[in-house]
């Protein structure tokens, strides 16, 4: 997601128009959560009128929904095509660590609020989203552990990585980068904190 700013903008193409309610979204949900968030403040920020806005979104949930899958889909592309290559399976994880670090790391605000909603979904007097909206945005996560975990089978089969529990096994190295994020732990260098992560990951802390 680019950094808003008004003045790199043309706001004469709709398509812009659209990014630009995007950018002042990505912002304001950042900053504010979901509900604490309003479309007016966005409609503010993007300088923009309110009939625009429902022009593209039709309400504040779908202006959050596609503001995370518009977010999520070059990072999904891109770990597509890294369980796709003929790497070995040591070395995908290695590169898959380092790109989940990455995008985490660059989204953490938003990703916040997003694991915050899924978090309190049923919780007495909290009026978060319904089941269907709920399943929307589990199905983002879910569709990432699942490319992991299918590099972790590889490894199995590749003898590299022995038996186990892959589903368990990738949601284990999912929960390690998150909580590596934001809990500011990341440190100055990614990609060492990434190779750590992975090291650790595959060969355990344990002296042999």
């Amino acid at each position: 997601m680019k950094k808003f700013s008004q003045n790199t903008i043309d706001m004469s193409d709709p398509r812009n128009k659209r990014q630009h309610i995007l950018d002042a979204a990505y912002i304001v949900f950042s900053r504010k959560g979901f509900h604490r968030a309003t479309v007016d403040e966005i409609i503010a920020l993007a300088d923009t009128g309110k009939g625009t806005v429902y022009n593209y979104f039709v309400n504040k949930e779908q202006l959050f929904y596609t503001l995370i899958k518009e977010c999520s889909n070059p990072f999904n592309k891109k770990i597509e095509e890294i369980v796709a290559n003929e790497l070995l399976a040591l070395e995908k994880i290695s590169i898959l660590t380092k790109e989940f670090l990455k995008f985490y790391s660059r989204n953490a605000d938003l990703w916040r609020v997003l694991l915050h909603e899924m978090r309190t979904f049923g919780e007495v007097g909290y009026s978060g989203f319904n089941e269907e909206q709920r399943e929307k945005y589990k199905k983002n996560f879910d569709y990432t552990i699942v490319l992991l975990e299918s590099v972790i089978l590889q490894g199995v089969e590749q003898k590299l990585i022995r038996e186990c529990n892959t589903k368990q096994a990738a949601y284990g190295l999912f929960s390690a980068i998150i909580a590596i994020v934001f809990q500011d732990l990341v440190g100055e260098s990614l990609d060492h904190t990434a190779e750590n992560i992975a090291n650790t990951f595959l060969f355990g802390i344990a002296k042999k």
